[in-house]
């Protein structure tokens, strides 16, 4: 789901840390996408909160989906690793 910059209107992504999945995998770029900062083309990093209200709760509960899906991928690679002692 794409937001709108409130700067300059154009597209903005969530931000991306190579760091943070060299060091953690699949878990850490998730959790880095779900706390990081939005990031505009044209504008840079944008702070949560200069968006309107109403997208802040979907950037919320997005936010909370990524966490969500982080924590069943640790516990579907623990459980994997488990069985395969």
């Amino acid at each position: 789901m794409a937001y709108k910059c409130p700067r300059c209107s154009q597209p903005v992504q969530r931000g991306y840390s190579s760091t943070a999945q060299v060091a953690a995998g699949l878990v850490g770029a998730l959790f880095y996408a779900a706390f990081g900062d939005f990031q505009c083309a044209k504008c840079g990093k944008i702070a949560n909160h200069e968006f309107p209200p109403e997208v802040r709760t979907k950037m919320t509960m997005m936010s909370l989906i990524l966490v969500v899906c982080a924590i069943a991928v640790a516990i579907g690679a623990f459980f994997l690793l488990a069985a395969m002692q």
